[in-house]
């Protein structure tokens, strides 16, 4: 019944301001016409309206351009602030240069080969052993700067 309730209100409100469809004022004019309760309600909006109109504005304490110049001075972004974050924008590319310009460390120092001791007896086999540092395949490792990129094309006069 709220919906309900809430639906009418939306639509005498907007009857009021005059955006309604043809279809929509038809309706309205129809419980104006007919329900006491849509007639009270629209008796209440109108007074409240004509209400609204009749307050008197306020003074205005300052032009409006002083006003204007204050709200831009309060909301506008600090120079501090910008500064802070275009150091702080300006050290992170930095930072993203010089990571990828250094070559990654190789992984090999981090792992340990265990020691035949180490090794449960159930898993000896050959098969199963695998030393991460001693692949079975040469990996090639990566060129970590121009000169050694230059110098390892081969050439042939």
């Amino acid at each position: 019944m709220d919906n309900l309730k809430r639906d009418r209100f939306e639509l005498l409100s907007a009857y009021l301001d005059g955006e309604v469809t043809a279809a929509e004022r038809h309706q309205v004019e129809e419980w104006l016409a007919n329900d006491p309760t849509i007639q009270c309600l629209y008796s209440r909006l109108v007074k409240l309206r004509q209400g609204m109109r009749n307050l008197p504005a306020p003074p205005a304490s300052l032009p409006t351009e002083q006003t204007v110049q204050q709200v831009i001075r309060r909301v506008g972004p600090q120079p501090v602030t910008v500064f802070a974050w275009g150091g702080a924008a300006v050290a992170a590319v930095f930072v993203g240069l010089f990571s990828n310009l250094t070559p990654a460390p190789s992984t090999s120092n981090f792992v340990a080969t265990p020691s035949p001791a180490t090794v449960p007896a159930t898993i000896e086999s050959e098969a199963l052993i695998l030393a991460i540092d001693q692949p079975i395949i040469e990996i090639p490792r990566a060129i970590a700067t121009e000169a050694e990129a230059i110098n390892s094309i081969p050439f042939s006069p």
